[in-house]
């Protein structure tokens, strides 16, 4: 099919109410429109721009925000009898500038998208943690004035009196008998002390046992624990966010084996987690796709001279293709788009089967095209390949870590309980051993 005649048409949409545009170059159709729209991978929505001229202020009126617009594009050959193209975009309103009165002409300049806003705060889970009511002053003080030591103490004072008492009653008492007698007071000391630290410890469990405790509720990052799945938690943060999750197919799920807790915005969140999965995200339709961008498309389009190449493609690489990324422009093509394959020959060279990475589709007043980049689909599988190695590498010296972590962990915590138990039987024994 010949490309000869541009089309353009321009829907919008609301209360079950439609009005349409048309911009094409024969009169009485030949209306001035303006269009550019971005296609990228990534989680920032591409807003889309359109320029409307010559307006009534009846179809001024048409466009205001939260109002839906779906834009068609293509070409008619040299009769109209044919046509290519189809839906370019869709989106909701989001903001528009005032009418530009210049003369008789007014104009107006929409920006949409079809990505609902999403809230920007970082996602906070509510902790509630039971806490022990605080002793008041004066309970302290009362119970200080009847603690086991100054108990202890007493008894040890009145001990030390009893002896005193039996050496007076007793001044002819040899050397041996002394000590004898001294050490049966101080067993007794003993014995005394360690019946009443028992008795204490157990007065003082049975009290926090029967204690009051508060609720307290804080609010902390959301958090998942060792050996969560990178799906598992994309698929909740999008739910809590309210994030319209499409198809997920990571291709590399893996387990977090140190846990993980989410920090930033909900979809920078859902990136990262992603991005770790060596999976790429697009917008498309009002969803959030994660998967290989390739996934479920075919190889139809042969893009040359003839079917609408304009350029030749020039290198454009930020080093993630090795300079084998390439940037060309062509006639309008909705086959174009993220994730598309085709087969590219500009006429000089044939480029086989390559992969559209990102690009941009642009309506002038004289002009209808887009403008992409893209690379062989041999080197995106490579390019592939390469990065779903390394993350793996750099999953597995994770899961080491955790183990050498867990490990240590142990280990420190048998010296722990191997020091209280010393320090228990040393205890014991001051207090006089077993009874």
């Amino acid at each position: 099919m010949e490309f000869v005649h541009r089309y353009l048409r321009v829907y919008v949409k609301w209360s079950g109410k439609q009005k349409h545009f048309l911009s094409w170059d024969k009169a009485p159709n030949n209306r001035q429109i303006e269009m550019t729209s971005p296609f990228t991978v990534g989680v920032n929505p591409d807003v889309n721009s359109l320029t409307m001229y010559d307006l009534t202020p009846d179809e001024f009126n048409y466009f205001q925000k939260d109002r839906q617009v779906a834009i068609t594009a293509g070409f008619y050959n040299s009769d109209a009898s044919a046509k290519n193209g189809g839906l370019i975009t869709t989106g909701t309103i989001k903001s528009m500038t005032p009418m530009n009165l210049d003369g008789t002409d007014r104009s107006i300049q929409v920006n949409f998208n079809h990505f609902p806003d999403i809230s920007e705060d970082v996602i906070k889970v509510k902790k509630i943690t039971k806490v022990k009511v605080a002793v008041k002053a004066q309970d302290r003080k009362k119970a200080g004035a009847t603690s086991v030591s100054d108990l202890i103490n007493a008894y040890s004072k009145a001990k030390t009196a009893e002896y005193k008492k039996w050496l007076k009653a007793n001044p002819k008492a040899t050397s041996h008998q002394r000590g004898q007698k001294q050490r049966e007071f101080t067993n007794k000391r003993k014995l005394y002390a360690s019946r009443m630290r028992k008795k204490y410890s157990k007065k003082v469990k049975t009290k926090k046992d029967k204690a009051h405790y508060a609720k307290q509720i804080k609010y902390a990052n959301l958090s998942y624990k060792k050996g969560t799945k990178a799906s598992t938690i994309i698929k909740d943060i999008a739910k809590r966010a309210h994030i319209p999750l499409g198809a997920l197919k990571l291709n590399y799920d893996h387990k977090y084996a140190n846990g993980y807790t989410v920090s930033g915005k909900p979809l920078n969140a859902i990136k990262k987690v992603a991005d770790s999965a060596n999976t790429d995200i697009v917008i498309s339709g009002s969803k959030l796709y994660i998967r290989e961008i390739t996934t479920g498309k075919k190889a139809t389009l042969h893009l040359t001279p003839e079917t609408g190449i304009i350029s030749h493609p020039t290198p454009s690489d930020d080093g993630s293709y090795d300079g084998k990324k390439f940037e060309v422009q062509s006639l309008m093509r909705k086959e174009i788009e993220v994730g598309a394959l085709l087969y590219i020959d500009d006429g000089v060279k044939n480029y086989g089967k390559c992969v559209v990475l990102s690009g941009q589709r642009e309506y002038t007043t004289s002009t209808s095209t887009v403008t992409f980049q893209f690379v062989s689909y041999n080197e995106y599988k490579k390019a592939k390949a390469t990065s779903l190695k390394k993350a793996k590498a750099n999953a597995a010296k994770d899961k080491d870590k955790a183990k050498l972590s867990e490990k240590n962990a142990k280990a420190k915590d048998k010296v722990a309980r191997s020091a209280t138990k010393k320090k228990r039987k040393k205890r014991s024994n001051k207090g006089g051993g077993k009874k």
